[in-house]
């Protein structure tokens, strides 16, 4: 195995494990990695409809919808008939989702800790950044991470 092939399958693995490790973390709260990102997504643009919300998940295989469709039955969101287009559903974050949201955010914390400690030790993180970001460039990918950083710091 090469270098770039060995690089490849880490990248693979510490990705794969994280969602692992993250995924464990919330389990208390019966949410998943991809409906905790839906929250996080709703809290800061909330009224958006399955699409738009699909253009900002990051999230892994499973789709907009199924996703939503969980978060409902758990009461985290609420859904509304668009006025304007009968055919289209806003999707709001209720009470719920946002105390839920508020003891994920917990637990996020102390992951985003880990890989901290682990990553910061041994190089600068802004530079893993900017070699990850152009192994991605030009990307529906990296053009969502884009989009939510601007509705992050539109807050």
């Amino acid at each position: 195995m090469d270098k770039i092939e060995e690089l490849r399958y880490l990248i693979k693995a510490v990705d794969q494990e994280g969602e692992n490790n993250y995924r464990r973390m919330l389990a208390p709260l019966d949410i998943t990695p991809n409906q905790n990102e839906v929250l996080k997504i709703l809290s800061k643009k909330d009224g958006l409809s399955i699409s738009e919300i699909g253009d900002l998940l990051i999230c892994g295989s499973d789709s907009p919808s199924r996703v939503i469709q969980r978060l409902l039955l758990k009461g985290a969101v609420s859904k509304e008939n668009d006025s304007s287009d009968a055919r289209k559903s806003i999707i709001f974050i209720t009470d719920k989702g946002l105390n839920l949201l508020k003891e994920a955010k917990k637990i996020e914390n102390q992951f985003n800790l880990q890989i901290k400690k682990s990553v910061e030790s041994k190089m600068n993180i802004d530079q893993l950044i900017d070699m990850l970001e152009a192994q991605v460039q030009g990307t529906k990918s990296l053009n969502q991470i884009i989009s939510k950083k601007k509705i992050d710091s539109n807050l």
